[in-house]
């Protein structure tokens, strides 16, 4: 019986994507994010609906907001569900994207950065998240002609999966499946393609402790390993939503640097500690466009682990505090690809 239930829910939300898919494409762009409202109107009521998880977004937006009242909190979860209702809308349109339209609906800031990163030929690490919209940032360097290749989960519905994947790869992006990323991850970065990744989902292996607005979070190391086994350069990639425009703004920084502390854990946690900085001022300054309905401080440190990083949190404030001038820990002094702190 439980499967007869499952097929024919995972048919509804199949079908349900698609329709939803078929009037986004169909209609103009301003009455698809209409509609856009009207879905994450839904999420709104959903969310509210299961205590369980409005207590984890709340909890979430605590750690940023602990002076908030809850009666602001939940207007903030209301907008962030109304961004990702919005979100889904320009999601459904990703096969739309070409080349020829790009600068109607989104900026890049510092493309230079990446165009510079990309002619080293060594493949280049994108470090996005779940914020703004990444899938439209990547699909838009996709279009413009680089060979860009997402790390996407799979999705357990698998014609839903199948759907999304099609939609994602339209305008020319690629798709590599988490579950079995590693080898597909090297072999794109020696190729010189670009690979995106996302820190900001709890991570159960591969990962790093490091805070996240004050307190330790679980996050992916994959940049930082990949970058030390590639050489390839590690950029942050954060798209923000302009609403007043309905447009986006993709903001590329330049190339992480660190400085080389002689230790291969410590290196990996600066990297990726970077990588968090600058999602935390994203949030800060566009807080409604972060998914805060994730558990992302679920997973604590144990003590050994909590002993592990407060070792190498020590190691690089010294080596910080000791370190030579800006230039002296340039790429190849420490992970290939990857220079002096910035």
């Amino acid at each position: 019986m439980s499967r007869k239930r499952n097929f024919f829910l995972d048919k509804t939300a199949y079908l349900s994507l698609k329709y939803f898919t078929w009037y986004c494409q169909s209609t103009s762009r301003n009455l698809a994010l209409a509609g856009g409202s009207a879905v994450g109107w839904v999420f709104w009521m959903l969310l509210r609906l299961q205590r369980k998880r409005l207590k984890i977004t709340l909890d979430n937006m605590r750690i940023l907001y602990p002076d908030k009242s809850e009666e602001e909190l939940m207007r903030l979860a209301r907008r962030t569900a109304r961004h990702f209702g919005r979100f889904l809308t320009d999601g459904c349109r990703l096969p739309l994207i070409k080349r020829s339209t790009l600068d109607d609906n989104i900026k890049f800031e510092g493309l230079e950065h990446y165009i510079k990163a990309h002619r080293q030929g060594k493949g280049v690490i994108l470090s996005t998240a779940h914020f703004g919209h990444f899938e439209v940032a990547a699909c838009s360097l996709a279009a413009m002609g680089y060979p860009v290749w997402s790390i996407i989960r799979e999705v357990d519905n698998r014609d839903l999966d199948k759907f999304m994947d099609e939609a994602r790869c339209a305008p020319g992006l690629g798709v590599i499946k988490k579950e079995r990323a590693a080898r597909e991850v090297l072999a794109h970065l020696r190729a010189g393609h670009t690979v995106t990744v996302h820190i900001d989902q709890k991570a159960s292996f591969n990962h790093v402790y490091v805070p996240f607005f004050g307190k330790y979070a679980s996050t992916f190391s994959t940049p930082a390993v990949m970058s030390m086994r590639t050489g390839a350069p590690v950029l942050s990639m954060l798209c923000f939503r302009d609403d007043a425009t309905d447009t986006y703004i993709a903001r590329i920084s330049p190339p992480v640097e660190y400085i080389p502390t002689g230790d291969r854990n410590a290196d990996i946690r600066q990297i990726i500690m970077k990588l968090n900085h600058s999602l935390e001022q994203a949030v800060r300054q566009a807080p409604e466009q972060w998914f805060w309905f994730h558990g992302r401080w679920k997973k604590e440190p144990d003590a050994e682990e909590t002993a592990a990083a407060e070792k190498e949190l020590a190691l690089i404030e010294s080596t910080i505090k000791g370190a030579p001038p800006p230039g002296a820990g340039a790429p190849g002094a420490g992970a290939p690809g990857v220079g002096a702190t910035s």
